[in-house]
Formats: structure tokens, sequence, C-alpha cells
């Protein structure tokens, strides 16, 4: 049991860690981007990951925090 939940917590850590550095490079690119140059039709998408990016990247640390908290407790 104990290598399923190693396993496990490494996934999470592995997920959260990747949620983390991509709304990190989003919130980046979009503090330098233009938005003019940006097309019509991606601007909902655009408009709605600005407006979800804090909440994502809030669950993705905590995602991390725990596989890796759980990592070390295994």
């Amino acid at each position: 049991m104990s290598s399923t939940l190693r396993a496990l917590a490494g996934h999470i850590a592995v997920i959260g860690g990747l949620g983390t550095l991509s709304m990190v490079l989003y919130k980046a690119a979009l503090r330098r981007a233009d938005i003019e140059m940006i097309p019509a039709s991606a601007m909902p998408r655009v408009r709605w990951w600005s407006t979800h990016a804090s909440a994502v990247l809030t669950v993705s640390l905590a995602l991390a925090v725990l596989g890796l908290s759980l990592l070390a407790a295994t």
C-alpha cells in the first residue's frame, strides 16, 4: 500500500508542479502580450483564463505542496 500511496503522491506533485509552471508562464506572457494582436476568436479564452488563472495557480500550488508533503511522509 505504501508504494501505491507514494506513486499517487508523485503524480499529484507532478500535476501540481505542471499546473503551477503553466500558470506562472501564462501570467508572465499575458503581461507582455499586445492585446490588439490577439485574434477576436481567441479573446473569449484569453478573458476566461485571465479571470481564472489565479485560482488555477492557487489550486496547482496546493496540489504540488500536498504531493511533496505526502512524498516526504512516505
